[in-house]
């Protein structure tokens, strides 16, 4: 990463940091969607050291933008929806440690039940479904450090592997919408820091 491209992402977090600060003031009675959860409040800023010990037990490299905002702004909490989760184990986390060694293959959002023959493909799982009835599908996706949640058993994911490095995804399969990546209004896939950004900006649109 060059330094100009650096500083462009420290310029953003700066920018970040003061919108969440505007928004801890401006919704003391957390009537956003999710805020009562969290506070606006992050955790604490991760060292160095502490990065490191992450990646290495994860086995990968976590995506810049969201290594930059851990460094210089904190580990979980005020987020979209429910929050960030943190790094050592939300409850409402379903990273799979050994799916987040594997690449993430897709480019573009896809359904598990749309596949020809879906149960015999690599990472899904299927239940053991009743006479006539289709079976329930669920992709174990690789790849996915998962670190939101919305409700209703639909999480966000970055991918760390792979296709598609550094973006955030929607897993929808709890309403059998398999996955897809968020997109700005231009169409093109988020990564972390404007995924972000674009909550608190909407955020502070519905207090205005």
């Amino acid at each position: 990463m060059s330094d100009e491209t650096e500083v462009q992402l420290i310029a953003q977090l700066d920018r970040i940091a003061e919108k969440l600060n505007h928004l801890r003031e401006a919704d003391r009675a957390f009537s956003v969607f999710g805020s009562d959860s969290h506070g606006y409040l992050l955790g604490p800023k991760l060292t160095e050291h502490n990065l490191l010990a992450v990646e290495q037990q994860l086995g990968i490299d976590l995506p810049k933008e969201y290594r930059l905002f851990l460094a210089r702004l904190g580990e979980g909490g005020a987020g979209p929806y429910y929050g960030l989760f943190t790094l050592d184990g939300d409850s409402e986390d379903i990273t799979n440690p050994d799916c987040i060694r594997k690449p993430f293959r897709w480019l573009e959002a896809c359904n598990p039940y749309e596949w020809e023959d879906p149960c015999s493909q690599e990472d899904v799982w299927c239940d053991d479904a009743e006479e006539d009835e289709n079976p329930q599908i669920i992709l174990n996706v690789p790849g996915a450090l998962y670190i939101c949640h919305y409700g209703c058993a639909i999480r966000f994911f970055l991918v760390v592997n792979g296709q598609c490095v550094g973006e955030v995804w929607k897993d929808s399969q709890a309403d059998d919408g398999g996955i897809l990546p968020e997109c700005g209004n231009d169409g093109r896939h988020r990564g972390f820091l404007d995924w972000y950004e674009s909550w608190l900006n909407e955020a502070i649109r519905l207090l205005t």
